[in-house]
């Protein structure tokens, strides 16, 4: 018997504000629910586990910054769009196209893709970071650069281990889970929304995008993130299987964190920053028309005129 969905006819505006409304009570619970845990762990008031995970100096406290980080992906991300797509579809599954086996050629270009932006990437990273600010807003540079300066510090005290069983907890938490997350969040359901809302999808990759970058609140990597997160999302349109920029997104974290561990413990010479970077001008461009080049390849073999292109 096929199950009755009541809010399968709201409007695009009605489902963006019950999506935001399952995303913000799920992300308070799964938040304040790791807090509580926390408390139990640590013996402390919740006011001191949250200034243990802004500022983890034990390896109790590291553990427990992975704890909960991993259970706020699931809180902010995998939760609600799980249920929001419950309610609004008969088909949970197939409105998040998760039942869509992906191509083993579509996921080989979405591995290449991220690999050959890369100069490009880092060539815009550092326009973001020459960006002026005008004096009057000081105030607002100074806050987005301490913003930064805490996150880098996070990630590197998040990604430090010298055990292959560290490095699995960092793959699971910082690269696999984001992105099954992020990607069921920004891009399918996003996307979907955006496009019945705009009836254009390239609008809708471009605004997803600009959240997706936005969201991190790192704004000093804004210009890179905000490409990357069109990248992905024209991959999941051309595809039209979430699996595609899923896997995407898992090869860039996952790179990163392996670059990371591997310079790390004395493996390789190259930071994780500057893995990829090369100041040559005919490589950054190159890197740009590859990616294009890429693209293409993935929209004639994958017969887009069926999706509205």
């Amino acid at each position: 018997m096929k199950r009755l969905v009541y809010l399968q006819d709201l409007s695009p505006w009605g489902k963006i504000f019950l999506l935001s409304a399952i995303i913000i009570l799920s992300a308070l619970v799964t938040a304040f629910s790791g807090l509580l845990i926390g408390r139990l762990v640590f013996g402390v008031d919740l006011k001191s586990v949250a200034l243990l995970l802004a500022h983890p100096d034990t390896q109790a406290a590291i553990a427990f910054m992975k704890f909960y980080q991993l259970i706020n992906q699931f809180g902010f991300f995998i939760i609600p769009v799980a249920v929001f797509a419950f309610l609004i579809s008969p088909s949970p599954s197939n409105y998040l196209t998760l039942d869509k086996k992906p191509q083993l050629l579509a996921l080989f270009i979405a591995a290449l893709v991220i690999y050959s932006i890369l100069p490009f990437n880092h060539y815009l990273t550092e326009l973001n970071l020459n960006i002026k600010i005008p004096g009057s807003l000081h105030f607002l540079e100074e806050w987005m650069k301490d913003k930064e300066r805490q996150a880098e510090q996070l990630t590197e005290t998040f990604l430090k281990t010298r055990t292959l069983t560290g490095l699995s907890v960092n793959l699971l938490v910082v690269a696999l889970i984001p992105a099954i997350g992020e990607e069921l969040l920004f891009r399918v359901t996003g996307i979907n929304l955006l496009k019945e809302l705009t009836g254009n999808v390239h609008a809708a990759v471009i605004i997803t995008s600009f959240f997706f970058a936005f969201f991190h609140f790192q704004f000093f990597s804004f210009f890179p993130r905000f490409l990357l997160g069109i990248l992905l999302g024209y991959l999941f349109v051309i595809s039209r299987s979430i699996w595609i920029p899923i896997f995407a997104h898992f090869v860039n974290n996952a790179s990163s964190v392996i670059i990371f561990y591997l310079y790390y413990n004395g493996s390789i010479k190259v930071s994780m920053g500057d893995f990829g970077a090369t100041p040559n001008p005919v490589y950054i461009i190159g890197s740009l028309l590859i990616t294009v080049w890429l693209m293409v390849i993935l929209y004639r073999k994958e017969g887009v005129e069926r999706f509205g292109l």
